[in-house]
């Protein structure tokens, strides 16, 4: 099951929303991991058109012995000019700069982002099912 979707306007992200919502229950995740996953496609989403102006989300369920979504966020706009730097805010407590990456990173079990300068960005964040709970620290 694969599905591409377009993004440009902010009512795109309502249909984003709705329609990672359908596969992952049809895959069977949990309500929680559910509400993980939208939220981060969400978040992409919007960073798409508030930085980018345009791009496509390609979401596919992963089969086999360890199955799940991938979610895979394209755009087509300037690109991050200092990736590394985003990065290291995004890791800062205290910065608010790529805040929205690191509560994606937070929400999915595996991220990984690129970025070329003019060129756009791409950001491949992955949920498996029935993926071991994270421990709290107590």
């Amino acid at each position: 099951m694969n599905t591409v979707i377009p993004i440009k306007y902010e009512w795109d992200v309502v249909n984003i929303r709705s329609k990672v919502r359908e596969m992952a229950k049809e895959m069977g995740f949990s309500e929680l991991d559910q509400s993980r996953i939208v939220q981060s496609v969400s978040e992409l989403a919007r960073n798409v058109v508030h930085h980018a102006e345009e791009g496509v989300v390609r979401v596919e369920s992963i089969e086999g012995d360890k199955p799940g979504i991938r979610i895979v966020v394209q755009d087509f706009g300037p690109g991050i000019e200092d990736l590394d730097e985003v990065i290291r805010a995004s890791e800062s407590l205290v910065s608010t700069e790529g805040y929205g990456l690191r509560q994606v990173r937070d929400l999915m079990d595996d991220f990984a982002i690129r970025a070329l300068e003019g060129k756009g960005t791409c950001v491949q964040v992955t949920k498996w099912l029935n993926a071991p709970a994270v421990k709290s620290e107590e």
